[in-house]
């Protein structure tokens, strides 16, 4: 890929992303505005085949301690206005995995490119009990010929066990780069430190683990979700880094829901970042690292995003899509698990 003005070549410069970004609008809203009520946790991405957006999503709120209580799919034809295509409510996926879920948090679509058939991808709450943020997560894989389903259960695609991963295997960024499954995810220790992981597939079902990624050679505390493509250095990704961690100390500032301390929205100003995964080495190289300034009404100014990210390249239309989960100002009561208000925001960024 490359501009017409023929500055660069290969994936555009991150940097050029980021500083021609302008907020286009608000992508879906949340279940309601009580707080605890958001959408988001998901993945955009464009079929070519039939020029439509497609987007998923979880609902979720704490009245009648639902938590996420859906993985949906959306579409659109300009990536912004969507519709419902599709969507697995957490009782189907309990009764179809015969696990005992008790909330449904990142969700990622992906077409199989051998068979067309689709894989949605779910980060399930599988702890032994109702704990409000959750404390064991896992990644489940459904398939369906259809996005109206039905949906079959095709089992963990990811699961804890690993020193890095003894809590949670989760919220992954998923995609096939160079006829590769390469999944970027949160690992989480038994201490609740998270740090990027990586995963590898040859058909997106059976995964490999490779074990956690240091960034620019250093042991690194962070939360990453975003996209991967394709560059002429290896692969890179792009989204948004934060430090969400459920310390054991409690933030000062942040409203819990019990006494698990689970965080949620606190933390440093999150960034947009993107990084060249060199497998090899086991390492994340930046490409480039900005401070995340709102620029819509729907962005709390000190905590404006909760770090969900996705990257969509639009060649057609010369412009990338950047999706986030925005943390409301106005609605928000205050920073924490049922206090927040949070939304689907869209950037338009020219490419």
């Amino acid at each position: 890929m490359h501009t017409s003005a023929g500055y660069w070549h290969g994936f555009p410069p991150p940097a050029h992303l980021f500083g021609t970004r302008r907020f286009l609008g608000v992508a879906l809203d949340p279940p309601d505005y009580d707080p605890g009520s958001w959408i988001g946790a998901g993945k955009a991405w464009f079929d070519p085949a039939d020029g439509r957006f497609y987007l998923t999503a979880r609902p979720r709120t704490a009245a009648d301690d639902r938590r996420g209580y859906a993985a949906c799919v959306y579409r659109s034809t300009n990536g912004l206005d969507f519709e419902p295509a599709g969507e697995l409510g957490i009782q189907t996926v309990n009764e179809r995995a015969g696990e005992a879920v008790h909330s449904i948090e990142g969700t990622q679509l992906l077409r199989d490119p051998r068979t067309g058939r689709w894989y949605f991808y779910l980060s399930v709450d599988t702890g032994d009990s109702f704990v409000w943020g959750g404390v064991q997560w896992e990644t489940m894989v459904f398939s369906a010929h259809r996005l109206s389903g039905p949906w079959s259960y095709e089992g963990f695609a990811l699961r804890t066990g690993s020193d890095y991963d003894a809590r949670q295997a989760r919220d992954s960024t998923i995609d096939i780069v160079d006829g590769r499954w390469l999944c970027l995810y949160k690992a989480k220790d038994v201490r609740r430190d998270e740090r990027p992981a990586l995963a590898v597939s040859t058909d997106g079902l059976t995964w490999v683990k490779k074990g956690v990624l240091s960034i620019d050679g250093e042991d690194t505390v962070c939360f990453l979700n975003g996209s991967l493509f394709a560059s002429g250095s290896g692969p890179i990704f792009v989204g948004i880094r934060t430090r969400l961690d459920d310390s054991r100390a409690r933030k000062p500032g942040v409203v819990y829901a019990d006494e698990h301390s689970i965080g949620h929205g606190g933390g440093p100003r999150p960034e947009f970042v993107a990084y060249r995964v060199d497998e090899s080495a086991m390492n994340l190289e930046t490409v480039c690292r900005e401070p995340w300034y709102g620029l819509s009404p729907y962005e709390h100014p000190e905590h404006p995003l909760l770090g969900y990210s996705s990257l969509v390249v639009d060649a057609g239309r010369d412009r990338a899509l950047f999706y986030v989960e925005a943390i409301d100002p106005k609605l928000t009561e205050a920073i924490g698990i049922n206090s927040t208000v949070e939304r689907l925001l869209v950037y338009e960024m020219s490419l």
